[in-house]
């Protein structure tokens, strides 16, 4: 079983090709295989990525990669989306409550959200 995904960027298909060896893993890897098409109404470019790579351990493994956001598809995910940040926006969108970027490990880990306390005016 392999892993796929797809995403339109705002980018000529050849501003992309020429950035995604810069790109991070599982994306650089020789695994993953990019095709590229028109988006439609002209809106940039669909790349469309099949990474030939699983999780160890059959279908048990799968589940348990897909928990703990080690899984190929979870990875590739998160790597299209962050690239797709760095050629539209020129950085990774971060904030307080995920300095990191979007990652499926780090999301297992982030604590709850609590309403803040408000504040008393006189």
């Amino acid at each position: 079983m392999s892993a796929a995904s797809a995403v339109t960027i705002n980018r000529s298909q050849e501003e992309i090709m020429a950035r995604l060896p810069e790109a991070e893993p599982p994306l650089s890897d020789e695994a993953a295989q990019a095709s590229f098409a028109p988006a439609p109404g002209n809106r940039g470019t669909e790349v469309r990525v099949v990474l030939d790579k699983t999780a160890p351990g059959g279908g048990l493994g799968q589940k348990v990669a897909a928990a703990v956001g080690t899984d190929p598809q979870r990875q590739l995910d998160d790597a299209l989306r962050r690239l797709k940040q760095v050629l539209e926006a020129g950085e990774v969108i971060r904030s307080e409550g995920s300095p990191e970027g979007t990652d499926a490990k780090q999301q297992r880990k982030q604590r709850p959200a609590e309403p803040v306390a408000p504040t008393s005016s006189d």
